[in-house]
């Protein structure tokens, strides 16, 4: 990669290649420099190392990660696409708050090299504390991110352009954003097409209800309603795991995932449908689960987080009578300290499962 970059602009001070490996090598050696940051930098030796590929887990959101090898062109190729999609300039500030271990991290860094970005680094916590950076012109966050990021609301206004991607973001997270005066956007992708393919304006009058594919992508789904992606830069087509509503090969509305079905009574429910619908009445953020159970096959379990001012079970079952069919009405309520999550910040519903039996 050496051979198509010059440097990087890194916290508003310009590396040459060689002097930002120097860099990077030092930072990892020190006891001053966190962990985390130390992640970043260990990235960008090994995006300027001699292969042309890199080893990357997927987010392991239904079961064990998998280690896939992500051509380097091609991810120079999908970040060339969301900086010209975003008009992103050089000299422009995009902020690193997503974990270096995930795609959407490594590619913010990705497009930092090739549209000549500003690239700043904060911890990648649950809440990323973007106050006293001024002005930032592009940042990626999970919604989980984005939520806690509300609470200081005056950071988030001064993101001029937001993408989040990585899990579902529900209804009541979107109405929040809506009125916001920047550009904010939800995004589909994945490790294994590099992260974004398709975009949806989430804010102001241009909302977007359905995903619309980057120039060179196009979408098919296949006998499960899953959706296929098709993308130029790619030696191969990419058969998903998400139940989409395909409208045509450029748009659809994301459903839920196929591994997270669940068989009741032979109906075949889409947990996050119902999360939806549940979040929007009560406020709260949940979890549908099917355990295990002797007449339906799977049960629907409803798990909430304690100290939310949380209504009584009783109480919430017949509120949720009123917003559910009968065959969508979760069985059972049970209450949790928290919700599990992995380190992309998805709920962990495997861990959970695991949680509720013991």
């Amino acid at each position: 990669m050496k051979d198509q970059f010059h440097g990087l602009l890194l916290n508003s001070k310009i590396y040459p290649l060689e002097e930002l490996i120097d860099y990077s090598q030092k930072a990892i050696a020190s006891k001053d420099v966190p962990e985390w940051k130390k992640n970043v930098f260990q990235f960008l030796i090994t995006w300027l190392d001699d292969k042309d590929y890199i080893m990357q887990y997927s987010s392991g959101t239904t079961g064990s990660p998998k280690e896939l090898k992500l051509s380097k062109d091609s991810m120079i190729k999908s970040a060339q696409k969301t900086c010209d999609y975003f008009h992103l300039r050089f000299g422009q500030t995009a902020s690193l708050c997503l974990p270096i271990e995930y795609i959407a991290g490594k590619m913010m860094v990705v497009r930092a090299f090739v549209g000549g970005l500003n690239l700043t680094l904060t911890e990648p916590t649950s809440m990323p504390d973007l106050s006293g950076m001024g002005k930032i012109d592009f940042c990626a966050m999970v919604p989980l991110q984005v939520f806690n990021s509300l609470n200081s609301i005056e950071a988030l206004r001064n993101v001029r352009k937001l993408i989040i991607g990585g899990a579902e973001i529900r209804d009541e997270l979107e109405v929040m954003l809506r009125d916001l005066p920047n550009e904010v956007y939800a995004t589909y992708g994945m490790a294994e097409t590099c992260s974004q393919v398709a975009i949806r304006r989430i804010s102001g009058t241009e909302y977007e209800r359905y995903y619309t594919s980057l120039p060179g992508v196009s979408f098919d789904v296949d006998e499960r309603e899953c959706l296929i992606i098709h993308a130029n830069y790619l030696d191969h087509k990419v058969i998903t795991n998400d139940v989409v509503d395909l409208v045509d090969d450029n748009r659809f509305r994301w459903i839920g995932r196929y591994d997270n079905l669940i068989n009741s009574g032979g109906v075949k429910i889409v947990p996050e449908e119902v999360e939806a619908v549940i979040s929007k009445t009560t406020g709260f953020d949940c979890a549908i689960i099917g355990v295990p159970d002797t007449k339906l096959g799977q049960k629907l379990v409803l798990v909430l987080e304690k100290g939310g001012g949380e209504l009584g079970a009783d109480e919430l079952k017949n509120t949720l009578k009123e917003e559910l069919p009968r065959h969508l009405q979760p069985k059972d309520i049970v209450y949790v300290d928290q919700i599990p999550r992995n380190s992309s910040f998805k709920v962990d519903r495997h861990k959970l499962l695991l949680q509720l039996n013991q």
